[in-house]
């Protein structure tokens, strides 16, 4: 049964994010109700920061927010969608990326899945989109993102003119982020250790112990391919 279940939620992400590539569609579909409709890219949305899952975006958006705290920001859908609209409304639009070993291994436990092929899938589809795009982008690298964010919004402010304030002391603000990680995983995933969105040692146990069918899987090759084209264009 609990495999059953597992299979279940893997089709069902695979499916909305194939839909995900339908900006009109997936919001009518997925981003009407709370939370969505305060994540979605709208008229009063002012930057854009997406990624795929488990790719450092809670992390972006809590630094972001630190001294932008009355920016409308659109955020944690996870889908080409909120990237092809904020490029059709001419806003910021930051875009986070993650090596796929990482990323996809990170939401496998995420998940609960050993399903490594349709996630790397999804990966695949997801950084087409991003790679159609990339004159329009800011492509934020995970190591850039979680190491000096400073640089991913002085690139925002020099490339669509803005003015968005850059991080004060942010070396010695780390704590202050994951302080806020951890109260956001707490309203939405208590209780599910595998969700964390802060550093946790079972969640990079379990995370090692499902890397090797990611490894394994014959799609890993194409999505280290888009990756490393991306990674060249990157912060």
């Amino acid at each position: 049964m609990k495999n059953f279940l597992i299979k279940i939620n893997d089709w069902k992400y695979h499916l909305k994010s194939s839909i995900g590539l339908w900006p009109n569609l997936y919001y009518k579909l997925f981003a009407r109700k709370y939370p969505f409709d305060q994540m979605a890219v709208s008229e009063q949305t002012k930057i854009s920061i997406e990624g795929f899952p488990r790719s450092a975006n809670s992390y972006a958006v809590v630094a972001f927010k630190l001294d932008n705290q009355k920016v409308k920001v659109g955020h944690h859908l996870h889908v080409p969608a909120q990237i092809i609209r904020a490029a059709q409304m001419k806003i910021p639009n930051v875009v986070v990326l993650r090596s796929p070993e990482d990323a996809v291994s990170s939401f496998l436990v995420f998940q609960s899945s050993l399903n490594a092929s349709l996630y790397l899938k999804s990966y695949i589809q997801f950084h087409k989109v991003v790679a159609s795009l990339a004159d329009q982008l800011i492509i934020a690298s995970f190591e850039t993102v979680t190491s000096d964010f400073n640089k991913i919004i002085e690139a925002v402010n020099q490339k669509y003119q803005k003015n968005f304030f850059l991080i004060d002391d942010i070396e010695n603000r780390q704590d202050e982020i994951f302080t806020k990680l951890k109260k956001v995983n707490d309203q939405f995933f208590a209780g599910q250790s595998q969700k964390n969105m802060f550093p946790d040692e079972e969640r990079k146990k379990r995370k090692e112990r499902v890397k090797d069918s990611v490894l394994a899987s014959p799609a890993l090759a194409e999505a280290k391919a888009i990756y490393n084209k991306l990674k060249m264009q990157s912060i």
